[in-house]
């Protein structure tokens, strides 16, 4: 009987799986929701946060738990004067043409709230603002922290100049929208990585950012968890940036840090040295503070869930079950064991 060495048959299933796109997803159950609005708006979320929620991956969330359930709200330019929309503790989701065909990315857009917080500018349709005060929100740390910067703090600052290409970044700014130099804050080894130059914007991304705007890791795709990139595209989540990036210092459950702040036109983006990993870059609570501003309370009640892990599938039982299936004949002298990298799963099985 000719012996087939494991590990070129384990190489070869595995090369297989991935030139096919994956593995085949096992049958799910029901989503959420039935309607195509609340299907959209689902998967978006699922991409980056419902690994999350199923504890395969520690890191930052990109949406968070829902502050509301699909709304209506006012867009002039749109047939009818209305919106689909959804609020999250970090943005708020839009489906401005239902009619439009879904190509998995620009169907649900997320609104460029951190600009109209900042600018006092309240988007009510393409050429359409109504004017406000700038939101006196503090943009990260603790709500009550009397010294931290604000949304209105970035406002003078939108038409700074870009520091050049590599420099490290130590401008830090404080409450009142001033900036210093602090050469100290170098020691972090943050950098202007990618300027951006589009019309009424030139602004560098700092590294850290963009590590994240460019990043991998497991998503959901479809009714399974697969490695693959969190954004489609770089700036789908937080748009282009409309400030530098600055160091401020804010009080993170009353002890005072340094902050990296950034402020871009659909999120504002922090990086705290000394967090976790996973959560070093994390996304603001963008969606949570514009609410607030645009309406003047929270919802009285919470949004509903997102996401049901059960209903996602993990490749690895895949992987599990073709190599039982190949296994199953041989004469118990090998064994296999196949780890995922990225959730630190792994699946063994016996001959």
């Amino acid at each position: 009987m000719a012996v087939i060495p494991v590990e070129s048959l384990v190489r070869s299933l595995l090369i297989a799986a991935l030139a096919a796109g994956g593995f085949m997803a096992a049958p799910s159950r029901p989503a959420l929701a039935d309607d195509g609005n609340a299907r959209a708006l689902q998967r978006t979320w699922a991409r980056t946060d419902g690994p999350v929620v199923a504890g395969f991956v520690d890191r930052t969330w990109m949406w968070g738990p829902a502050l509301t359930a699909e709304m209506q709200e006012a867009a002039s330019d749109v047939p009818g004067g209305l919106r689909a929309v959804q609020y999250f503790d970090k943005s708020r989701m839009e489906i401005t043409n239902p009619n439009a065909a879904d190509d998995g990315l620009w169907y649900v857009t997320n609104g460029l709230l951190a600009r109209e917080v900042v600018t006092g500018q309240l988007q009510l349709g393409a050429h359409d603002f109504e004017a406000r005060e700038p939101a006196s929100v503090n943009v990260a740390g603790d709500p009550d922290d009397a010294l931290g910067p604000t949304y209105a703090s970035f406002g003078q600052l939108l038409d700074a100049a870009p520091i050049p290409n590599g420099w490290l970044v130590t401008q830090r700014v404080d409450r009142h929208g001033a900036v210093t130099e602090d050469a100290a804050l170098g020691e972090h080894g943050v950098t202007a990585h990618v300027r951006v130059t589009e019309p009424g914007i030139d602004h560098q991304v700092a590294s850290v950012f963009w590590e994240l705007m460019t990043s991998s890791g497991m998503v959901v795709e479809g009714n399974r968890y697969t490695p693959g990139t969190l954004f489609l595209n770089p700036y789908y989540a937080t748009s282009y940036p409309i400030t530098e990036p600055y160091w401020a210092s804010v009080r993170v459950g009353g002890t005072p840090k340094d902050v990296l702040v950034q402020v871009f036109e659909r999120r504002v983006l922090t990086y705290t040295p000394d967090n976790p990993p996973g959560w070093r870059v994390e996304a603001g609570n963008v969606g949570r503070h514009y609410y607030h501003w645009r309406y003047g309370a929270l919802p009285a009640e919470p949004g509903p869930p997102m996401f049901e892990p059960s209903t996602v599938h993990d490749y690895m039982d895949d992987m599990l079950a073709e190599l039982q299936w190949v296994m199953s004949g041989w004469d118990g002298h090998n064994a296999v064991s196949v780890t995922d990298l990225q959730t630190g799963r792994s699946v063994s099985v016996n001959g």
